[in-house]
């Protein structure tokens, strides 16, 4: 198949509510195509209760196993009828509150290890309702406890106390995921970094850079402020701003992985393949379980046509997202296989792609390069075999 050698991902660290599409910096390829969509869940039986009509006010903290508060942004994810959306995001001491809508007002931003989570996905059949609702944190490299919401939901005061979210680390995750130098931040800081994220959610991001910049100024060992200013700068296109910034978080605390994921984003928008390669590979030695670090690699080593090493690496991402939070996994293996001639393959993938990314644009594309998978696995079957 005729693919093109140069490979543009969507956006993994800044991704819009609008969906748009970024072009990369000083890269002199193709347009990146929209960003990724989450899967879509399975259903889930409904507790027998009366539903509500009025939005559910959510209150909870997350935590480690030893009860010990997560001082770090962690997506508050719901999943509703099939429907799921990252709602809010826990502050510098583990705490969270949102106001639970049947219609969405989508978040602007996303941190850099969401992935894609923060746009609505429904099902095509089932309707929202609050009684089936659970509630999960999400922090790549952690696995999180589920807590049904259905079953705290008073319908008279239309609150729920979720209580505590237990996230525990996979692997040795813990020591690269969360920054040790935002436990030593003063309060101060805290508060800034507190209230950046409170701009972000009503969209005033100007604002949000002011506050961070606040922030690290208080404390310029602060890593993850660092790293969530770099990121809104990378969305407001400041492409030097985010290069700088994410490199402070890196100097700051170099066993902090965020921000090598920003850095790393950075390169492929510039088409730096060896460079997205490396960052990416020094990443994925700090934490395997990225699988936005195992495309972004991958992607490096496509481009650098070393087609083995970005299957290889396609497939170690799919093992560590087994929920297909990154369909454009499945479609750069599909790609691969189509570059390798195994059609049918090429296809099971592309398949794949399509099944859990749920954008229009996505599933035209998707179905764009389905036919021409088949149409040269059509051509190849009607070559002949050269006599011997």
């Amino acid at each position: 198949m005729k693919s093109p050698l140069v490979i543009l991902l969507c956006s993994l660290v800044t991704i819009t509510a609008s969906a748009q599409s970024r072009s990369g910096t000083g890269s002199s390829g193709p347009t990146k195509p929209a960003p990724p969509s989450p899967p879509s869940v399975g259903s889930r039986p409904n507790v027998p209760m009366e539903d509500v009509s009025s939005p559910v006010f959510v209150t909870g903290k997350v935590v480690l196993a030893d009860g010990s508060p997560v001082s770090e942004s962690v997506g508050i994810q719901s999943t509703c009828s099939n429907r799921r959306r990252i709602e809010t995001y826990s502050d510098a001491h583990g705490n969270f509150s949102f106001e639970l809508k049947k219609k969405s007002s989508t978040m602007t931003v996303q941190p850099a290890d969401m992935a894609g989570d923060g746009e609505d996905t429904f099902s095509r059949s089932s309707p929202f309702q609050y009684h089936s609702c659970e509630l999960q944190a999400v922090l790549s490299g952690f696995s999180s406890e589920t807590v049904q919401l259905g079953a705290r939901l008073s319908t008279s005061m239309g609150a729920v106390d979720a209580g505590r979210i237990v996230i525990r680390p996979m692997g040795q995750a813990q020591a690269s995921v969360l920054s040790v130098t935002s436990l030593a931040a003063p309060d101060s800081a805290k508060k800034a970094m507190d209230k950046a994220g409170e701009q972000v959610k009503k969209n005033k991001i100007a604002d949000a850079e002011k506050s961070l910049e606040k922030a690290v100024q208080v404390y310029p060992r602060y890593a993850a402020a660092w790293t969530e200013l770099g990121r809104l700068q990378y969305m407001t296109h400041d492409t030097a701003g985010a290069q700088h910034s994410f490199e402070q978080a890196v100097a700051a605390d170099p066993k902090y992985a965020k921000p090598y994921l920003g850095l790393t984003e950075l390169a492929v928008d510039s088409a730096h393949w060896q460079t997205a390669v490396d960052l990416s590979g020094k990443l994925l030695e700090m934490n395997s379980t990225y699988p936005a670090a195992w495309l972004f690699h991958a992607v490096g080593q496509y481009n650098l046509q070393d087609f083995d090493g970005a299957e290889a690496s396609a497939r170690n991402g799919l093992k560590v997202d087994p929920d297909h939070h990154i369909p454009r996994l499945e479609h750069l293996l599909g790609v691969i296989r189509a570059v390798k001639r195994d059609y049918v393959q090429a296809a099971e993938h592309i398949r794949a792609f399509m099944k859990y990314s749920t954008q229009p644009s996505e599933l035209a594309e998707g179905q764009r390069l389905l036919t021409e998978i088949e149409k040269r696995s059509s051509q190849a079957n009607l070559t002949p075999e050269p006599q011997k």
